[in-house]
């Protein structure tokens, strides 16, 4: 089902919801990559919505990007971080106000790839005052944050030349909104081909962003990778996780950096390893795949998708069983129903997939 949301600030965002045939009472919230648009994310989003799992998923193209962009003159015009952030602060309770209207049991959800990765996880990070979003309901919290991919660091393949950041950051300051394009290796998307291709030939995805906004992105990353490498977190910044995590990312990423994206979500565990959201995370590598997990090929972008399903579907039984108040040991069959895994140093779960 398409639509439009219109910002606090008029700006009209194209939406999209994949709705189950049957009634579901959870529901995921999707942020794109850099690039990017929710109509290009293949089966991911009809596979979430169809049986067995029945997860409603609502998407929006950023301002800025795809279908929220239909002249030339906006496409990257995203503005900075703070703006970024509120619109989906904003989206997030305008889903929120629905869900709430006749679905009082239902678990929220909110999911990130590459760029909207990174944007999901500062939202999730961030003190909320930092949003001046009022909903006309009270809102669904968040129980579970998913990062495909998310945009941490550079591989040292994708990393920019530092004299051209600086010479773009000074720049940015005088003329924010003036678009360059930012072009991105095809090749780098999947193992395969034809996603390359897809990518490549896309007219939505069009690698224009502005200063300001790319500026942005480059702020969003070294502030999340540098937290990671030291710990040193801003003080309007959160430290632990407010909601479990399930974090995904191919080891063969050429586009946003393994490592640093490991680093981070050991850094997060172990700032508050012994919370039930510290618990519940996971960190899932798999093994040679590229930068887009829920396209690649040879099956992988099938068990990504299954898996992601799997574990929001554990996460919202555990919240109805929580709010039932009963004493079961719902953590131990949580933990024996996740698969293969070897523990990780921070506490969760660590699982490692083949290919």
């Amino acid at each position: 089902m398409e639509s439009t949301f219109t910002t606090s600030d008029g700006i009209k965002l194209y939406t999209k919801t994949w709705k189950p045939q049957v009634a579901s009472s959870i529901h995921l919230i999707f942020v794109h990559g850099f690039s990017d648009h929710v109509n290009a994310y293949y089966a991911l989003f009809p596979t979430l919505a169809s049986p067995p799992y029945n997860i409603t998923v609502h998407g929006f193209d950023q301002r800025g990007w795809g279908r929220s962009a239909p002249k030339k003159s906006d496409w990257g015009v995203t503005s900075g971080t703070h703006q970024v952030l509120s619109d989906i602060a904003e989206y997030i309770s305008q889903i929120s106000s629905s869900i709430t209207t006749g679905e009082q049991s239902s678990t929220l959800f909110l999911m990130g790839h590459s760029m909207g990765g990174a944007e999901s996880l500062m939202y999730v990070l961030s003190d909320p005052k930092s949003f001046s979003v009022t909903p006309s309901k009270p809102s669904l919290p968040i129980s579970g944050l998913l990062l495909e991919s998310p945009h941490i660091g550079f591989p040292p393949q994708s990393k920019p030349n530092s004299l051209v950041v600086l010479a773009g950051r000074l720049a940015a300051k005088v003329a924010p909104r003036f678009q360059m394009v930012q072009e991105l290796d095809a090749s780098f998307m999947s193992r395969d081909p034809q996603v390359c291709r897809d990518w490549e030939e896309d007219p939505l995805c069009h690698d224009t962003g502005t200063l300001e906004g790319l500026a942005g992105l480059l702020d969003r990353a070294n502030y999340l990778n540098a937290f990671g490498e030291t710990g040193n977190a801003r003080s309007d910044m959160r430290h632990t996780l407010p909601c479990p995590v399930w974090w995904a990312h191919g080891t063969a990423d050429k586009v946003c950096d393994f490592d640093s994206s490991r680093k981070l979500y050991d850094r997060l565990i172990a700032n508050d390893q012994t919370s039930n959201a510290a618990k519940q995370s996971r960190f899932v590598a798999y093994e040679g795949a590229y930068h887009k997990l829920h396209g690649e090929p040879d099956g992988v972008g099938e068990k990504f998708a299954r898996d992601a399903a799997d574990w929001m579907l554990q996460i919202a039984d555990i919240d109805s069983f929580q709010s039932t108040d009963s004493t079961s040991t719902r953590g131990e069959s949580f933990a024996a129903t996740a698969g293969t895994a070897s523990t990780s140093a921070g506490g969760a779960e660590d699982v490692r997939s083949k290919l």
